[in-house]
């Protein structure tokens, strides 16, 4: 946690106001709250922002939307600069870190296992997701299968279907 709180000031301003309301929570609540109240700052941000560019751009349909020379939806600077602050502690603390390679490396391996599994037997997928797969594209449809998982139902499914 004192890594996160150190590399990323906008989750210790937010880690700090979400332990004087709730100084008796447990850790792990703490830090969930922490990290909806950075959520809600980046979706309350992104709505207002682009509210005030629309309004500045005096767009008033799709195609002035679609025809608008910048981009307008978009976070402010400080906002955005929080975001990138975060992305980049992310991105070198947890998506490509060392430590949780070989971690990495096995989800790869379980996701593509019971992907392939799935493609070629689409049939021993859920009910429901073999009729969503006579609307759309199987490759899609068991993606979002694999997407909706937690980590213990896909290690139980990789069990079942991948290691027999």
């Amino acid at each position: 946690m004192y890594d996160i709180r150190n590399g990323i000031p906008v989750f210790e301003r937010f880690y700090l106001e979400v332990e004087k309301v709730y100084p008796d929570a447990p850790e792990k609540l703490k830090f969930n709250e922490t990290i909806k109240r950075m959520l809600d700052r980046l979706v309350g941000d992104l709505i207002e922002n682009t509210k005030q560019r629309v309004k500045a751009a005096k767009v008033h349909t799709v195609e002035e939307v679609r025809n608008s020379p910048g981009r307008l939806a978009a976070l402010n600077s400080v906002v955005d600069g929080e975001r990138r602050v975060t992305k980049a502690f992310l991105y070198d603390n947890l998506y490509f870190s060392p430590s949780l390679a070989e971690e990495k490396d096995d989800a790869e391996i379980i996701v593509g296992a019971l992907f392939a599994y799935w493609m070629e037997k689409p049939s021993r997928l859920p009910h429901n997701y073999q009729e969503k797969a006579g609307e759309e594209p199987l490759a899609r449809v068991v993606c979002d299968y694999i997407a909706g998982m937690t980590d213990h139902f896909i290690y139980e499914q990789y069990q079942k279907f991948c290691e027999a």
